[in-house]
C-alpha cells in the first residue's frame, strides 16, 4: 500500500460486468460488478413556502445499483477503500472523485491523491465482507442517511451469512439497535482498527447521498427499519428540541420560548439525546406533525408515515438539502419556518439565531 499519486479507479475498469441474478455468495472467480438496477430519477418535491434564495433542482439521479464484488480489496476506516495502489468510488460519500476526504488528499495539478494517514500492512481476512464504513459515521446523521443508505442490500441477499466492516467508534448503543432492525447483531461486526484486506470485499453503492440524490431503494430500507420499531402509538404532535444540547454552534437563543408556543399549541416537546433511538423512531413513525430545527435530529423524519407534516425552523442561512429530498422519498408535506441568525458575519453552520415569536404564533395558527 503507497501513500502518494493514486488516482480513482473506475469499477468497470477492474471488474466484469454482470447481472445481479448471477450473484453467488462465496463465489467470485474475479472481480465482478452486479447491478442490481440501473440509475433512478427522482422528481424532488419543493416545499409548501420556499427557502429564501434557494433553486431546487426538478429531479435527482442516482448511481446504478451495484454491488461491486472484489478480491483482496484494501479498507481503511472512515471509508477509504483500495485495490492495487488506486482508490474505488465508494471512498467518496458524495461521489465527486477530485474531493478530498478524511484520509485522501487531492492535488488538482497532477490529478492524484496522497493517503493523509501513514500507511501499514494490513491484516487478512478470509471470507465475506459488506463494506459499510462511513466517513463521518458517528454523527448521528452521517450514520443514518450514509452509512445505512448502504443496507438496501439486505433485501437481495442474506446478510447473516456475512461479516461488516465499521468504524471503530460505530458501536453506540443507537446504530446497533439501527443495525439490528435490518437483521445485523453485533457479532457480525468487525471494526477497523487496522486496515484489512479481505478474500471477498462486497460494497453496496449507497442509496442517499447528501445534497445529490434520495431514491426507493433508500425509503425501502427507512420503511423496514421504522416497521420494526413502529409501537402503533405515540403523540400527533412533537417537537424535537435542541435546547438541552450541550454544543456551541447555532444555538435557537429564544428556543424556550419557542418551546412554549408548540407547546400551548398541542405540541409534546421531545428531546431526543434523553431517549433511546428505538423510542425515538416510533416517535416519528406516530406523529402527524413534526417540527423542530434544522440539524440531525430532524432526520429522523425518515422513518414518518408519508401523510405526516414536518416544519423544519432555520436561519436564512442554514439551508439544507438533505430535508428535500428526505421528503421527496417519504412524501407527506414539507413547510419552513426561517429565523435571523444574531452574528451575520459568523457562517450559518455555526451562527446562533432567532426566532419571530409573533411570527411563530400566526404561523402555527393556521397549522
Amino acid at each position: 500500500m503507497k501513500r502518494q499519486g493514486m488516482k480513482v479507479v473506475s469499477y468497470k475498469d477492474i471488474c466484469k460486468v454482470r447481472d445481479f441474478k448471477d450473484f453467488k455468495m462465496g463465489i467470485l472467480p474475479e472481480n465482478t460488478l452486479y447491478i442490481v438496477k440501473k440509475a433512478e430519477k427522482t422528481q424532488v418535491i419543493p416545499p409548501a413556502n420556499p427557502f429564501p434564495g434557494i433553486n431546487l433542482p426538478n429531479k435527482c439521479i442516482t448511481e446504478d445499483f451495484y454491488l461491486a464484488c472484489l478480491k483482496d480489496a484494501i479498507c481503511l476506516k472512515n471509508q477509504t477503500i483500495l485495490h492495487n495502489n488506486r482508490i474505488l468510488p465508494d471512498s467518496f460519500r458524495h461521489y465527486e472523485y477530485n474531493a478530498p476526504t478524511r484520509n485522501l488528499q487531492f492535488n488538482e495539478r497532477l490529478n492524484q491523491f496522497t493517503l493523509k494517514v501513514t500507511p501499514v500492512k494490513p491484516i487478512y481476512l478470509k471470507g465475506d465482507y459488506i463494506y459499510l464504513s462511513g466517513e463521518i459515521s458517528r454523527g448521528f446523521g452521517h450514520f443514518l442517511l450514509e452509512v445505512v443508505s448502504r443496507l438496501w442490500i439486505a433485501n437481495f441477499m442474506d446478510i447473516s451469512k456475512v461479516k461488516l466492516i465499521m468504524n471503530p467508534e460505530d458501536k453506540e448503543s443507537w446504530q446497533l439497535e439501527i443495525l439490528k432492525a435490518i437483521g445485523i447483531n453485533k457479532n457480525q461486526i468487525v471494526y477497523l482498527h487496522k486496515p484489512f484486506r479481505c478474500e471477498r470485499l462486497y460494497i453496496p453503492v449507497q442509496s442517499f447521498a447528501l445534497r445529490k440524490y434520495t431514491s426507493t431503494f433508500a425509503l425501502q430500507t427507512w420503511k423496514r427499519i421504522g416497521d420494526f420499531y413502529d409501537r402503533g402509538s405515540g403523540f400527533e404532535k412533537i417537537y424535537i428540541s435542541r435546547s438541552k444540547l450541550r454544543n456551541n454552534r447555532r444555538n435557537l437563543i429564544n428556543e424556550k420560548a419557542v418551546e412554549r408556543i408548540f407547546s400551548q399549541n398541542g405540541f409534546r416537546i421531545i428531546h431526543p439525546q434523553e431517549l433511546k433511538i428505538t423510542e425515538q423512531i416510533n416517535l416519528f413513525r406516530n406523529a402527524k406533525v413534526i417540527a423542530g430545527p434544522s440539524g440531525s435530529a430532524m432526520y429522523n423524519s425518515v422513518f414518518r408515515k408519508k401523510q405526516a407534516r414536518v416544519i423544519v425552523l432555520a436561519s436564512q442561512k442554514f439551508f439544507k438539502m438533505s430535508d428535500i429530498l428526505i421528503n421527496s422519498s417519504v412524501g407527506g408535506k414539507l413547510d419552513y419556518f426561517i429565523g435571523e441568525t444574531v452574528d451575520k458575519l459568523t457562517p450559518g453552520i455555526k451562527a446562533d439565531w432567532k426566532i419571530n415569536i409573533n411570527q411563530l404564533k400566526q404561523f402555527i395558527r393556521n397549522i
